[in-house]
């Protein structure tokens, strides 16, 4: 097939590497000169210079790879386009009825991104879970712990969007992705509480703290850590149950399950897999984007859906306004309080007292001072 890549940053050119891996011709659409030098020099991809020539170079589906903010615009021109696309992951997102009605009236498919479900040990540990019941899961605790300057080593932090907008800084946009696991294991969240704040210091107006305590609609209780100052990076989880405890470290990629009987901790692989020591994170992004191209030539099923994406934006909203209101949010509560569109704005840097003047739980954002 071939495939337009519009953005030609970090995940751009994984998504050009991972699809020229797999066989398929690739354009690439950047408006920075280096990047689009760079995907031609390394990957041998085509390169073009705006969003016309790369629908003129008649693509059989688009990979949406620029900062958040900036999917929706790529959304609407490639559905007018008539030409299925992959998204990366979203911090806000229009309804599932939004993308309903542009994919009935331009007859082609978006796919959301769903990164975590093709790593191995979340598969496992699902499976795990499901063998033992639900019910016997007690909470679950999931720690994100980056730092923002290694996230782009080769530029400064404040130079690309994740240090540089608050809007999509970086311990936010964690907030949807890591939870994208935990809503695919554990099942959709009902209310959250949340305390986001600055715990360094830095160049730009970010937060770099994200606190999230979890009410499942199951009845699990957890919690969700998202924090972008770790000098030592991590990413932990450990999920407690009646009679076992499961501990997933993915700094070097290892599930472990203890066992109150039997007194022991005992390492779990996914079959065909020997060791996870060496495991490379290049594996989940080329198995995620083979089974978009799988499902676009009715090869496979997609395992996620818009509803699905949007319900991770539900909770980031309810998280925020859980800050601003100092209380616990219903998420069904704010599923109707904005569109996904107009509502772009940065989030509060605090607490503030609700909105009195219109009985609303959720104030609205300005469409014209947001796209300003």
């Amino acid at each position: 097939m071939r495939i337009g890549v519009i953005g030609l940053g970090s995940m751009g050119k994984r998504r050009v590497r991972d699809l020229r891996a797999l066989g398929h011709d690739v354009v690439g659409f950047d408006p920075r000169a280096e990047r689009r030098a760079q995907a031609v020099e390394l990957f041998g991809a085509t390169s073009v210079t705006d969003f016309a020539a790369l629908i003129d170079a008649r693509p059989d589906a688009l990979v949406i790879s620029t900062p958040p903010d900036q999917h929706l615009e790529y959304y609407e021109r490639a559905f007018a386009a008539r030409v299925p696309f992959f998204s990366e992951m979203n911090v806000h997102l229009p309804p599932p009825a939004w993308f309903a009605a542009r994919e009935a009236g331009g007859g082609v498919r978006g796919y959301p991104s769903a990164t975590w479900q093709f790593y191995p040990l979340f598969g496992v540990l699902r499976e795990q879970l499901r063998q033992l019941g639900h019910d016997q899961v007690n909470t679950v605790h999931y720690h994100y712990g980056g730092y923002l300057p290694l996230w782009h080593p080769w530029e400064r932090y404040d130079e690309f969007y994740a240090g540089s907008r608050r809007r999509v800084a970086a311990a936010r946009e964690m907030v949807p992705f890591e939870l994208e696991w935990m809503r695919w294991v554990f099942g959709p969240v009902r209310s959250v509480c949340c305390m986001h704040d600055r715990r360094s210091e830095w160049t730009t107006d970010i937060d770099d703290t994200y606190l999230l305590l979890l009410d499942f609609e199951s009845g699990l209780r957890g919690s969700l850590f998202s924090e972008v100052h770790q000098v030592a990076p991590f990413r932990t989880a450990r999920v407690s149950c009646r009679r076992q405890s499961f501990l997933v470290d993915m700094s070097v990629h290892e599930l472990r399950r203890y066992d109150l009987d039997t007194d022991s901790w005992r390492l779990l692989k996914p079959p065909g897999l020997r060791s996870l020591g060496s495991f490379d994170f290049e594996q989940i992004y080329r198995a995620e984007i083979g089974t978009f191209v799988a499902a676009l030539e009715g090869r496979s099923t997609y395992p996620k859906t818009w509803a699905d994406d949007r319900h991770l934006s539900d909770v980031l909203y309810a998280a925020e306004e859980s800050w601003r209101q100092r209380a616990w949010v219903d998420v069904a509560d704010v599923a109707l309080a904005y569109d996904g569109i107009s509502w772009a704005a940065d989030p509060p840097p605090g607490p503030a007292e609700p909105d009195e003047t219109s009985g609303s739980l959720v104030a609205q954002a300005d469409p014209a001072a947001v796209r300003a």
